[in-house]
């Protein structure tokens, strides 16, 4: 087992991504500025992919329509409205 060690060169820089907020004027306060980042990052979300909801077919339209109970046409719009994947 060896002991290296990965290291960079004393002339190579690593790159730095630019400043996301700039304060151009004034001297904000430190809770100042966390409230801003706290506002940013509420509003960017990152949550991820949101789960999928299951169908609510709760007040259908096609529930409005009045067949008889002993209807094939109800029968039918049923299974073709509510059971359908």
């Amino acid at each position: 087992m060896s002991t290296e060690q990965t290291s960079t060169p004393q002339g190579a820089e690593t790159p730095t991504a630019a400043p996301f907020v700039q304060v151009l004027r004034g001297q904000p306060s430190t809770e100042d500025l966390a409230a801003l980042v706290a506002v940013f990052a509420g509003a960017a979300g990152g949550g991820g992919e949101p789960a999928a909801a299951p169908r609510n077919l709760w007040g259908h339209p096609a529930d409005k329509l009045r067949y008889s109970i002993f209807s094939w046409q109800r029968v039918t719009l049923l299974e073709r409205v509510h059971l359908r994947r």
